[in-house]
């Protein structure tokens, strides 16, 4: 379905994403200067938080990273006690990455405030609504290349 305003509220959406984005990274750098972490190694705890235990491959693959980048992320998050790495019952010959959960909790109780703020954000909203804002954020994501590079 499109419409005359369809252009124009596509660039509002685009510039409130970017805006979303932004806020988003700026206040997971201040929580991981708070925890003596770098971002991308927040990223990782978010992509295994989220998605389990992956081998260092499929960091690669999600992150975009080289296999050296994620090497380096993951000896820092093992080294912090963040993550473990074990052996992979899928496959003798790899390792997974395990986020520690004490470990995570730590993280989780820095986003609070963070996820308190959300939740009042969309109260205002039906079901309807937030099913639309669901549907969007699946599409983007699908949509989204694992492992592409920006140019």
């Amino acid at each position: 379905m499109s419409s005359d305003k369809q252009p124009q509220l596509s660039l509002t959406l685009h510039r409130a994403v970017r805006l979303f984005i932004a806020g988003s990274s700026l206040f997971g750098q201040r929580v991981a200067e708070k925890l003596g972490l770098h971002p991308s190694d927040m990223q990782f705890l978010n992509l295994l938080d989220l998605l389990g235990p992956m081998t260092p491959g499929h960091l690669a693959e999600r992150s975009g990273m080289s296999s050296g980048g994620v090497t380096l992320v993951v000896d820092r998050l093992e080294k912090a006690g963040y993550v473990r790495r074990t052996d992979n019952p899928a496959d003798r010959r790899s390792l997974l990455v395990n986020i520690q959960p004490a470990r995570q909790k730590s993280v989780t109780a820095n986003y609070e405030s963070a996820h308190k703020q959300f939740r009042q954000a969309i109260r205002g909203f039906t079901d309807g609504e937030l099913e639309t804002v669901l549907r969007f954020f699946a599409a983007v994501n699908a949509s989204q290349q694992p492992g592409t590079n920006a140019r």
